[in-house]
């Protein structure tokens, strides 16, 4: 019975062994990684040295979720490799445990330190290719003291295992850190596994220094999860106040409000250099060195509605009407025929016949002229002659010029300016009316006023 006995353990043993070896045969291996890159303008260096430490003891031979817990934690220090921006870091990679065939030292340096190099990490990694051997997690710890006990500035040590099988040795070498490196360190932890125990020295490994924390191998399996260990261990964000892009440090331009587009000194575009921010512009496109108010448009003193820089009468009266240049917009006096070209026809300024002397008769017409010219103090015209085609056309063109110097002369000996008016004569070349009649010669036979503005 006892012999019958030991055969069934026997037998139960080997089918014990063969499901435990299936098992192995079928762990699958760590799920795909997709690194997310890390922008770092908004960020800045806070580590000036990168260990690992990667635990390649026997129990990483276990499977954890179907994945070997040694493939899992390689995979984590991968990731992180492949996530890191391009930093000046001093950096190691070291090991302990491994299988006899890798190494039989209890601990082993597979990188620096030296500066970082994405692809010596990734090298390095590949050195240890199965797990083994004693938890010997302190040793490791140990020689990470000693291969930095010259460093000068902050040590970041990132320490990844399943924690089980330590002891209380691991405890108190980082404790020992702690007291070599004080605030100049912080330890980071990734457990892989479930063991309570393993837990436990994980989380205590990670509260030493008080800046460090302890998270499971499944809290940075994406890539934003991976990107954000990797800025919690390397980098402190820098402080952007008005969350335009631009660290406090840099900007020039504090409290701009939110979404208004910055350039790299934290100021509000200006794109058309009028001093004002394009968010308040309400005159883009204002050219260079043209005046302008608080809102950006050009500015316009006398209220015409026409702005300073295009503006050729810039002391028009409040109310005025004006044209395009911002001057007052002439106004015939009622003896004036205005014609489609904007001419003013006085048909009532009279000469003798073949002679440039004014008559009697004209002067009051001359006069309102006068004073429609006093009453609009901007206005300048041009005093224009004309005749019919009787006599040369030589002749002609100098009795028009003589005329309209006539009224000129006139309007000067009444108190308008001379610089407000020139004179022209046009002769017969522009006719209103048929030469062929007494009344159309007469009609031809005319001095019209233009403004000049």
């Amino acid at each position: 019975m006892q012999r019958r006995e030991w055969v069934c353990m026997l037998i139960g043993l080997v089918l014990i062994m063969g499901m435990a070896a299936c098992a192995s045969q079928q762990l699958s291996p760590p799920p795909q990684f997709t690194a997310q890159p890390i922008e770092k303008e908004m960020w800045t260096q806070k580590a000036d040295h990168l260990v690992f430490v990667l635990d390649a003891s026997s129990s990483m031979q276990e499977g954890y979720n179907g994945v070997e817990k040694f493939a899992l934690a390689r995979s984590v220090v991968a990731n992180f490799n492949q996530t890191m921006p391009g930093l000046k870091v001093n950096t190691a990679v070291r090991s302990f445990g491994h299988d006899p065939g890798v190494s039989r030292a209890s601990t082993m340096a597979l990188f620096g330190p030296a500066d970082y190099s994405r692809d010596g990490v990734a090298a390095a990694l590949g050195l240890v290719k199965k797990a083994g051997g004693p938890s010997s997690m302190h040793k490791a710890l140990q020689q990470v003291g000693a291969d930095f006990k010259s460093a000068q500035g902050n040590v970041a040590l990132v320490v990844v295992s399943d924690g089980k099988d330590m002891g209380d040795a691991p405890l108190a070498v980082a404790n020992g850190l702690k007291a070599q490196f004080k605030e100049r360190l912080c330890i980071y932890t990734v457990l892989v596994g479930d063991d309570p125990d393993g837990a436990a020295l994980m989380g205590k490994l990670a509260a030493v220094t008080g800046c460090g924390r302890t998270l499971k191998a499944g809290d940075v399996a994406s890539g934003a999860q991976m990107a954000g260990f990797v800025k919690a261990v390397l980098l402190s964000e820098l402080k952007d106040s008005d969350g335009d892009g631009v660290p406090d440090a840099s900007d020039r331009c504090p409290g701009t409000p939110r979404n208004v587009s910055v350039d790299d000194k934290g100021c509000p575009l200006d794109e058309d250099g009028d001093g004002v921010y394009d968010y308040l512009d309400r005159c883009p496109g204002t050219s260079r060195n043209v005046p302008v108010d608080d809102k950006g448009c050009p500015l316009d003193s006398d209220g015409d509605g026409v702005y300073d820089n295009l503006d050729r009468c810039p002391d028009t009266g409040t109310g005025v009407k004006v044209d395009q240049f911002g001057c007052p917009v002439p106004t015939a006096t009622k003896s004036a025929i205005v014609t489609a070209e904007g001419t003013w026809i006085y048909k009532g300024i009279h000469f003798d016949n073949n002679r440039a002397a004014l008559k009697a008769s004209s002067y009051p017409v001359l006069d309102e002229i006068v004073q429609g010219m006093k009453q609009q103090p901007e206005l300048k015209v041009e005093i224009q002659g004309h005749t019919d085609i009787s006599g040369t056309h030589a002749y002609n063109m100098s009795l028009s010029q003589r005329r309209a110097d006539a009224v000129k002369a006139y309007l000067v000996s009444k108190g308008i300016a001379a610089e407000r008016m020139i004179t022209k004569g046009y002769g017969p070349d522009r006719p209103i009316a048929t030469n062929t009649t007494g009344k159309g010669r007469a009609d031809n036979r005319r001095v019209e006023l233009k403004p000049t503005y």
